[in-house]
């Protein structure tokens, strides 16, 4: 999705602040339950590594033997790996998602025609 408004504009003194931004900050803080000022610059290479410890974080919290509050926010990993060559693999120790026998990798069904499911 993206927007446009040709009346805030990003300039070289100042980046753009019009209800773009505010619905960007929005979705920032409904999806990980804070704020920061590296979501300011959604492109940096800061905020792509502060929003990946986030969801690192908050699936290790969804994961652990004991999740006894609610989590602060809802964007987690994805728990998988990709090896050098390319290869998606389950991280080590969950082949289903927590309290489910949903694989995490998923499986082939007979019961859907491709088309609905790749």
């Amino acid at each position: 999705m993206g927007g446009y408004q040709p009346h805030y504009l990003t300039t070289r003194q100042q980046p753009a602040r019009g209800q773009i931004h505010g619905f960007r900050m929005a979705l920032w803080y409904e999806h990980l339950g804070m704020l920061d000022d590296a979501f300011q610059n959604p492109q940096s290479v800061e905020c792509v590594q502060k929003v990946n410890k986030i969801a690192d974080k908050y699936w290790d919290l969804y994961s652990s033997d004991s999740l006894d509050r609610d989590l602060p926010g809802h964007l987690l990993r994805y728990p998988i790996a990709v090896t050098n060559e390319g290869v998606v693999t389950e991280l080590p120790g969950m082949e289903f998602f927590p309290d489910t026998r949903a694989r995490v990798l998923g499986a082939k069904t007979d019961y859907l025609p491709p088309i609905l499911t790749t």
